[in-house]
C-alpha cells in the first residue's frame, strides 16, 4: 500500500512539474528589463543598450557628449558609462525601482538610467531615455 502511494505522488509530483508556468509567477514585464539593462551593462553589451535607446538620448555626464543615433551611442559608449554610474544600477533591486510620471529610475542619486515604457498597454517596450554620470 505504502509503495502505491508513493508511486500515486511521484505521478502527481511529475505531473505538477510539467505544467506551464502560470500567469501569476511571472516576473513582470519591467522587473524584466532591469534584470535584462543589469545583464546588458555587466557584460558591455553595448549593442544592446544601443538598441534599447530612444534618440536622442539625454545623457547628462562629466562631459557633454551629443547621443543623437545608435552609432554616436556605440562611439562613445565607454564615456557614457562610468564605473559609479554601472555600480549603482548593478546594485539596484530590479523589484524595487523608483517610478513616477517620466518613467523609472534604475541607480541612485546622480547615478542612474531613467527608463520608460514607449509601447502599448498589451505590448509594453521599455527604452533608455536619459543617462545620469555625474561623475
Amino acid at each position: 500500500m505504502a509503495s502505491a502511494t508513493r508511486l500515486c505522488l511521484a505521478a502527481s509530483l511529475a505531473l505538477l512539474l510539467m505544467q506551464p508556468a502560470r500567469a501569476e509567477d511571472e516576473i513582470p514585464k519591467k522587473q524584466a528589463f532591469v534584470i535584462a539593462l543589469q545583464q546588458a551593462i555587466r557584460a558591455n553589451d553595448k549593442n544592446w543598450l544601443a538598441e534599447h535607446t530612444r534618440y536622442p538620448l539625454r545623457y547628462y555626464g562629466h562631459r557633454k557628449v551629443p547621443i543623437n543615433n545608435k552609432a554616436a551611442f556605440l562611439k562613445n559608449y565607454p564615456a557614457i558609462l562610468g564605473s559609479k554610474l554601472r555600480g549603482f544600477v548593478l546594485a539596484q533591486d530590479p523589484a524595487n525601482v523608483f517610478e513616477n510620471w517620466q518613467g523609472m529610475m534604475v541607480g541612485d542619486g546622480s547615478y542612474n538610467v531613467w527608463v520608460r515604457n514607449e509601447g502599448k498597454d498589451l505590448e509594453p517596450r521599455y527604452l533608455i531615455i536619459t543617462i545620469n554620470d555625474d561623475e
